[in-house]
C-alpha cells in the first residue's frame, strides 16, 4: 500500500502582501490599468489574493505581462501565464492570481461574480 501525502505550507500572508503583491499592483498601475481590484477569496486553495484589472488595449495587457514576469524571474520565482496576445491574459505565481482584461471581454465576463464572497482588500482606479 502507498500513501501519497501532500503538505502545503502557507504564505505568510503579510510578506505576500507587502513583499510580493505590492510591487505587482505597482506594475499595473505604472503601465495605467484602470480599474483595479484586489479580492482575497475565502474558499480559493490556489490563491490568497486574485488581481483583477482592465487595459485599453492588448499592446498595454502584453507589456504589463512582460513587466511583470520580468519582476517575478528577478526575484527568482516561477509564475504560470497564459493569454497572450488575447482579450484575457492570466497570471499565477506565489498565490497570487491577476486576471487582465480589456474593457469588452471583462464586462463580457464578470469575474467579479466569482468572487463575490470574498473580502474586496483594495481597489484602485
Amino acid at each position: 500500500m502507498v500513501i501519497y501525502l501532500l503538505v502545503s505550507k502557507k504564505n505568510d500572508i503579510y510578506n505576500l502582501k507587502t513583499n510580493f503583491l505590492e510591487p505587482l499592483i505597482d506594475i499595473l498601475l505604472i503601465q495605467n490599468l484602470k480599474d483595479i481590484k484586489i479580492y482575497k477569496p475565502e474558499s480559493d486553495i490556489y490563491s490568497d489574493y486574485v488581481v483583477i484589472s482592465t487595459a485599453s488595449s492588448n499592446t498595454q495587457m502584453n507589456s504589463a505581462l512582460i513587466k511583470i514576469s520580468k519582476h517575478i524571474k528577478s526575484l527568482g520565482m516561477e509564475a504560470l501565464s497564459e493569454g497572450m496576445n488575447s482579450s484575457w491574459i492570466l497570471f499565477q505565481s506565489n498565490g497570487v492570481s491577476m486576471h487582465i482584461f480589456t474593457e469588452e471581454t471583462r464586462e463580457y465576463y464578470s469575474i467579479e461574480d466569482l468572487y463575490f464572497e470574498s473580502s474586496l482588500v483594495n481597489q484602485y482606479g
